[in-house]
């Protein structure tokens, strides 16, 4: 039921559409359109909100082991010339996130072996993605209840306390009506 709810949220937003398209018409393997665009449209919508307001970018995530460090920056360039909306893409290859983790995050993590991976390590309301293939895909580990609850709780998999208060705060001040769960 909340699966068909975010697919009608998510189509009937003409940015995303247009992206996942690009994406494909791209050629971009074992991606997904995920995190945080994705939940800001449906909390937006429970707040009666449009749906991209306070979208910074949409974060498309996918997997390449055999590609070259920086190729998602080509392939970031490429997919923002198939789009005409005013959103930055931010392109990331789950292959080699682990090399950068430790010093913007503070914590050591092991390497992914898909995109999958990367997106068990989110915030449970964050880790949602959604690809179009023959049909719309939804991947959503933790399922889509939090999200929905517009209910934010740690993910200690990956992320230490400090980085949790700064990303929770940042959300506190754009949807004062979250529910944000303590480190502890």
């Amino acid at each position: 039921m909340l699966e068909k709810k975010l697919i009608s949220l998510l189509i009937n937003c003409p940015e995303i559409l247009e992206t996942l398209d690009a994406c494909n018409q791209y050629g971009l393997k074992d991606y997904y359109i995920a995190g945080g665009v994705i939940t800001q449209v449906i909390w937006n919508n429970l707040n009666g909100e449009s749906a991209l307001k306070n979208v910074k970018d949409f974060d498309i995530v996918y997997f390449s082991a055999n590609e070259e460090r920086g190729q998602s920056k080509v392939h970031q360039s490429e997919i923002g010339k198939l789009v005409n909306h005013k959103f930055p893409l931010d392109i990331i290859n789950q292959a080699y996130v682990h090399e950068w983790y430790p010093e913007k995050f503070g914590n050591k993590i092991n390497p992914f072996n898909n995109t999958e991976d990367g997106i068990q390590t989110w915030l449970s309301s964050f880790a949602i993605g959604i690809r179009k293939s023959k049909t719309y895909e939804i991947y959503s580990p933790y399922g889509l209840e939090d999200a929905f609850n517009m209910k934010v709780k740690p993910n200690k998999r990956t992320m230490n306390k400090d980085n949790y208060i700064k990303m929770t705060t940042s959300f506190k001040k754009r949807w004062n009506t979250i529910r944000i769960e303590p480190w502890e």
